[in-house]
């Protein structure tokens, strides 16, 4: 009897073995042939480890040369309210509010995984129930070193800070690839020992844009010492002039009414909702010249 129970738990955990291989095989296919930054984190991130690295270039302005980069049939550049171009290519000239709002099933896990985001200072949201945070961006070309190395185009380090505290809130390398004659945006977050890669399209949405992964080669991917691996999660930014709040933004109403964008990001993980991450960004002056 107990032999026959033992074979019973040996082929059933042989099975479970064999399924989450064939995942992990697929997951690792999925990747392949997807240009990812080969950068990955410390074991603490934080707002200097560009400087640890020797990663820190040249100063810029945005997270992109120009929106103009992104044209493509079905995407005109030229019909995005000025205030949201702004944000992309004067990026560093716009102060920001952050929120979250972390969903069932997912938001108990959100606490526990806050203490850890905010030890590395990375990925470093406000946790379930805690205030919103002020944010300030730095950002910077790639060293030409490390440039040399992303299979990427034009990769450029954006380091946003929490105003009151001075720690690292995200950080993250942006750049971009075209393929079959379209550009898409790719986001690599530094993690300890790999990095949070995401690929996305460039879409309108009224007066503003749309980034999604729903497109070739869109998702996130895992980018490891191991390999790359297509982990089963979306997202959806939403960027748009202030003046869209009351028909198209649902949980701004406390933010105020001094911001000139506001952006909304949806991230679902195994088909549920994970997060939805709320900013408003003012920008100064000079940036709306």
């Amino acid at each position: 009897m107990f032999e026959g129970l033992t074979r019973r738990v040996a082929l059933g955990l042989g099975g479970v073995g064999l399924a989450v291989g064939g995942v992990l095989a697929g997951a690792r296919r999925a990747a392949r042939g997807v240009p990812l930054s080969p950068l990955h984190g410390d074991r603490y991130v934080g707002p200097a480890w560009p400087e640890r690295g020797g990663l820190r270039g040249d100063g810029v302005p945005g997270e992109m040369g120009s929106l103009d980069d992104y044209a493509r049939p079905g995407f005109d550049p030229g019909a995005v309210h000025p205030d949201v171009r702004a944000l992309y290519e004067r990026t560093a000239s716009f102060g920001m509010t952050v929120d979250a709002e972390w969903h069932r099933p997912y938001a108990l896990g959100a606490r526990l995984a806050s203490r850890v985001t905010s030890r590395i200072e990375q990925l470093n949201l406000p946790g379930p129930g805690e205030d919103r945070k002020r944010v300030s961006s730095d950002l910077f070309a790639l060293a030409d070193a490390a440039a040399a190395d992303d299979p990427r185009e034009d990769p450029r380090l954006w380091v946003r800070t929490d105003d009151e505290t001075g720690e690292a809130v995200f950080v993250a390398v942006y750049a971009s690839y075209v393929d079959a004659g379209e550009r898409f945006v790719d986001i690599a977050v530094p993690l300890p020992g790999a990095n949070l890669s995401t690929v996305l399209r460039m879409e309108h949405d009224g007066a503003g844009v749309a980034l999604t992964t729903d497109c070739p080669d869109g998702g996130l991917y895992l980018h490891t010492a191991a390999g790359a691996f297509r982990l089963p999660a979306a997202q959806r930014f939403r960027v748009l002039p202030a003046d869209d709040l009351g028909s198209s933004f649902d949980g701004f109403e406390e933010f105020g009414d001094e911001a000139d964008v506001l952006a909304e990001q949806r991230i679902s993980l195994l088909g549920l909702p994970l997060v939805t991450v709320r900013y408003a960004a003012a920008g100064t002056p000079e940036s709306a010249e």
